[in-house]
């Protein structure tokens, strides 16, 4: 009976090499990990309660098993480095307000003349939107209304 155990028994799993990933790696590995998922269930999933990324469930992804911390953003996903954790969170806030003047205004809080789709954070903040007012300067990707750091560019 004991030559039969082994036959039946897990077969054990070689770990997974450990090292330090990318930003770009994270990224890669974060969207691979969502179109993997059951339909209408998002990446999401992955963060904590402080939006940490589980780098656990993206290491069959990765190929590597890292004890960086990344955390990403609930409302635009945007996936940043532990040290601009908090650009995450004030990202997730600029966002919200953006979502919630449109939906009152019907209109995009854009800086006047702006040809690179910049939000008036300032708008935003004296029209109690936001708490605060945001340490960066936050630009709409398109249409989508989804907030970036970055401008668009044609």
């Amino acid at each position: 009976m004991n030559r039969f155990k082994k036959w039946f028994q897990a077969k054990e799993e070689t770990p997974l090499p450990v090292r330090d990933v990318t930003l770009d790696e994270v990224k890669r590995a974060t969207h691979d990990f969502e179109l993997a998922l059951p339909k209408g269930t998002n990446r999401t999933i992955l963060l904590d309660q402080e939006q940490r990324i589980d780098m656990a469930r993206l290491a069959p992804h990765l190929g590597v098993r890292s004890t960086q911390v990344f955390y990403m953003s609930r409302e635009t996903f945007a996936i940043m480095e532990a040290k601009d954790r908090a650009t995450v969170y004030e990202m997730d806030h600029v966002q919200v307000a953006v979502d919630r003047y449109f939906d009152k205004e019907r209109k995009l809080p854009l800086k006047p003349y702006s040809k690179t789709f910049q939000v008036d954070c300032a708008k935003l903040f004296e029209q109690g939107y936001l708490r605060e007012l945001p340490h960066h300067t936050y630009y709409l990707v398109d249409e989508s209304m989804i907030v970036s750091l970055e401008p668009k560019t044609d």
